[in-house]
C-alpha cells in the first residue's frame, strides 16, 4: 500500500543477463581502474573524482563521475543535492560511449532516453549505499552494470536500517556479474533501493539522462 492504495513497486524494473562477454568485461574494467589511478594523481578534471579522507565501514567508496557533476548533499559553498550544472567534469570517453551503443542495440533503453552521464563506483569490502531514491535532476531510466563481484541490491517502500551497511527490506535481488539492471517507473520513484554492505571489492557503472543540460564538461582523452 502505497498512499492509501495498492501499488506495484517494482514495476518498471528489469535486469538483464551477459550483456558483455568476460573479454569485454575486462576491458571495461582495466578502463576503470586507469580512471581511478588518474583520479589519485589529480589528472582528472574539477569534481570527476571523488574519494574519502579516511575510510570507514560502509563509506570507503570511490567514485568518478563524468557527463555531469552530482551533489549527494549540501556541500561546504552551500550547494544542494543534485547536478551543479557549471562544476567541471570530464566528458563520457569512447569506450563508454560504446557500451552506450550496445546497451541501446540489446533494447536496454532507446536512442530518446539513451545516458549522458555516468558514475563509476568502487566499492571495498563493507561499503554500502544506504536506502534513497535518485534524485530527480537525472531523467529515467537509470542502467546499472555490476562488476567484478555478485552482490544484492534491495528494494521496498520502508527499509529498515538494522546497523551499518545492514538493512532489512521486502525485496532482494542478486545482481550477477556483468548484468545490467534497469531502474524505471515504480521501481526508480516509489520504491527505495540500497547496496548492503559487499562481500567483496565490486565495481558498478550507473548511467542515466540527465535533465540539466547547462553544465561545463572537457572530454578525458
Amino acid at each position: 500500500m502505497v498512499r492509501g492504495r495498492k501499488c506495484n513497486i517494482l514495476q518498471g524494473l528489469a535486469l538483464h543477463l551477459e550483456i558483455l562477454s568476460p573479454a569485454q568485461q575486462r576491458q571495461v574494467l582495466a578502463f576503470c581502474y586507469a580512471l581511478k589511478e588518474a583520479g589519485g594523481r589529480r589528472q582528472l578534471a574539477g569534481r570527476t573524482y571523488s574519494a574519502p579522507r579516511k575510510w570507514m565501514r560502509g563509506k570507503g567508496r570511490v567514485t568518478v563521475q563524468l557527463g555531469c557533476c552530482y551533489n549527494y548533499a549540501r556541500d561546504p559553498a552551500g550547494n544542494p543535492p543534485g547536478i551543479i550544472p557549471r562544476e567541471l567534469v570530464c566528458g563520457l570517453p569512447p569506450l563508454l560511449h560504446d557500451l552506450l551503443d550496445r546497451m541501446t542495440a540489446a533494447g536496454i533503453f532507446t536512442r530518446a532516453t539513451r545516458p549522458d552521464s555516468c558514475i563509476i563506483n568502487f566499492y571495498s569490502e563493507g561499503d554500502c549505499i544506504p536506502p534513497h531514491i535518485d534524485h530527480h535532476d537525472f531523467s529515467r531510466p537509470f542502467v546499472t552494470l555490476s562488476l567484478l563481484s555478485e552482490q544484492s541490491i534491495l528494494f521496498g517502500t520502508d527499509i529498515a536500517i538494522l546497523d551499518q551497511g545492514d538493512f532489512d527490506a521486502p525485496v532482494r535481488l542478486a545482481l550477477p556479474i556483468g548484468s545490467v539492471l534497469v531502474l524505471n517507473g515504480n521501481g526508480a520513484d516509489v520504491a527505495k533501493h540500497c547496496i548492503p554492505a559487499v562481500s567483496k571489492d565490486r565495481i558498478s557503472i550507473t548511467c542515466a539522462p540527465s535533465s540539466v543540460h547547462l553544465r561545463l564538461v572537457v572530454v578525458y582523452t
